[in-house]
């Protein structure tokens, strides 16, 4: 009886392609980025009080992590992974190795400007990039740019409230309407976090559906912008109107009431501006 013999080819690794690579930087420098942002969260909420929070991330950003990350995958298979795009990676990974929202969304600008810039037009890659790239503004770029100019935007936030609520204002100090006493507009109240939170979902929705750049996508853009700011300063203004909630309007049930409301206004302003490319 003759034995018969079986040979089987060994299988070779497939090349890592640039689509593939991004993929897997935009995924760990977000997902870094939202750890740090967690973190910091859980150190001021508690466990219970953050989860409730979501982790101090804002739904939006989760939703444009899932759209990023979709697109990504659902790219086809792209040109292979270049000496330059390993250098690239290999400085972006190195400066996440600690779970720093800031250091990682710098991670991630690096990751999502030289993606947008070395992917094809209408591309997965530099589709996934500009929404990658709203996110690091809402992570990163709209605190720096706060820090940076708190004084007169934080002095436009007071201005709106005291002609909306009909008090005085001087710099960011808004005087209560009963003459009790004043308060501060703080950072943490500046109307520019919701309104990096409207670039985001617009980009996101943008780029899902492929909706063209012009006026009529930043005219929505402006819509979804200007809710953002209503919202946060009317609830500013039933600061100065009922200083005796203050804590439930500024920290309580007013706080996630304005914020869920927000994000209501900026999904359904972004995708009926969108509405064309969603229903075609």
């Amino acid at each position: 009886m003759t034995g018969l013999s079986l040979s089987v080819p060994a299988a070779r690794a497939l090349p890592l392609d640039r689509s593939r690579l991004f993929l897997w930087l935009f995924l760990i420098a977000a997902l870094n980025a939202f750890a740090g942002l967690a973190l910091s969260s859980i150190s001021v909420a508690g466990w219970a009080g953050a989860a409730l929070n979501l982790f101090g991330i804002s739904a939006i950003l989760w939703v444009a992590l899932a759209a990023g990350v979709a697109l990504m995958r659902a790219a086809p298979e792209g040109d292979p992974v270049t000496r330059r795009d390993w250098a690239v990676a290999g400085a972006g990974l190195l400066a996440i190795f600690l779970p720093s929202a800031t250091i990682s969304s710098g991670a991630l600008t690096l990751f999502a400007l030289y993606g947008l810039t070395t992917g094809a037009p209408a591309s997965p890659l530099r589709r996934a990039a500009i929404i990658f790239l709203a996110m690091s503004g809402a992570t990163l770029w709209g605190g720096l740019i706060l820090a940076a100019f708190s004084h007169p935007l934080l002095d436009l936030d007071a201005f709106f409230v005291s002609r909306i609520a009909g008090v005085a204002q001087e710099g960011n100090l808004i005087a209560f309407a009963d003459g009790s006493g004043t308060m501060a507009v703080a950072p943490g109240c500046s109307s520019l976090q919701g309104i990096s939170l409207a670039l985001v979902f617009w980009a996101t929705v943008n780029q899902w559906f492929e909706v063209p750049v012009g006026t009529r996508s930043f005219a929505w853009l402006g819509a979804a912008v200007a809710a953002t700011v209503a919202v946060n300063v009317l609830r500013i203004a039933a600061l100065a109107h009922f200083p005796v909630h203050f804590d439930s309007i500024h920290g309580g049930l007013g706080w996630h009431v304005a914020a869920w409301t927000t994000m209501m206004l900026i999904a359904a302003i972004c995708v009926w501006g969108a509405r064309r490319e969603i229903f075609d």
